[in-house]
């Protein structure tokens, strides 16, 4: 069944590629990662790591075969939108645009959106903005309704815990001087890449943020414990937080456990990390 979905997935791909020279999608992903997937067709992937995306991909599938009555309304579901900046076409197919509302679906997990919109997404609403406005289509709102698929009832409403499984969060529209720069920035990003007779080593490297770096953290354990009572940037400064008595836990039962820093995307997440220099060098 994965097989069979990548192979659909895969073909669907191909033909919005074939609308124009880049899609929103393609343009808001890592260039170094698209550019050594291209260099490279023969890399293997494990299938199970697109589990995620069928998810995704059905939570989408379902809302749009059940927005018949927002049709019939006037909304425009899931419609590509092409806009031609700088001499190349760039197509985005926003999820639904209903009156003055452009709306996006998303499944995500609930620290994801813990301290509100990533900004990734964030900046894919105003890449969709920017091109319905080229097409005459000015949505006065932007907003994100989000599932949480690892939602749990029994810590609704305490600590700032979402109070249901759906969320909706507003979206910022950036000025258009700022949304012409933003696409500009990532088209010269990939167009470099895809015009550059570079070696693979001698690609601009991955910046902490695209690689999703989790810091490197020392964590005060208690013996025996899986939970940390503190975490330090430093050993010392681990150190000086057991030493100021901050825990009714005996200092002889306190030990600090060092947890390097990860690339998340890197280890879990990108295609192209069997053949990068970078992540195999760090």
């Amino acid at each position: 069944m994965i097989l069979d979905w990548i192979e659909y997935s895969n073909k669907e791909r191909q033909t919005q590629l074939e609308q124009g020279d880049f899609t929103v999608t393609q343009l808001l992903a890592n260039p170094k990662e698209q550019y050594l997937l291209q260099r490279n067709p023969e890399i293997e992937i494990d299938a199970s790591r697109f589990i995620a995306l069928l998810s995704g991909e059905a939570w989408h599938t379902g809302i749009a075969k059940n927005s018949t009555d927002r049709r019939a309304n006037g909304a425009l579901v899931e419609k590509r939108y092409s806009v031609k900046y700088h001499g190349w076409k760039i197509t985005g197919q926003p999820d639904i645009i209903d009156g003055d509302y452009l709306m996006d679906y998303k499944e995500s997990t609930v620290g994801r959106f813990a301290k509100g919109v990533p900004q990734e997404y964030e900046n894919q609403l105003n890449f969709y903005h920017y091109i319905l406005t080229s097409n005459g289509i000015h949505p006065k709102f932007m907003g994100i309704w989000v599932k949480y698929k690892d939602y749990m009832p029994s810590r609704s409403g305490t600590n700032h815990y979402p109070d249901a499984q759906m969320e909706y969060f507003p979206v910022q529209i950036w000025d258009y001087d700022e949304q012409d720069a933003f696409i500009k920035s990532r088209l010269e990003a990939h167009v470099g890449n895809l015009n550059s007779q570079l070696d693979k080593m001698d690609m601009p490297q991955c910046t902490d943020e695209e690689r999703w770096y989790s810091n490197e953290i020392h964590a005060v354990m208690k013996k025996g414990g899986k939970r940390s009572l503190h975490n330090a940037a430093t050993h010392d400064d681990a150190q000086a937080w057991i030493d100021g008595d901050n825990t009714k836990v005996k200092k002889d039962q306190l030990v600090i456990e060092h947890r390097p820093g990860i690339y998340r995307k890197c280890e879990n997440y990108c295609f192209a990390s069997s053949v990068c220099d970078q992540y195999n060098n760090t």
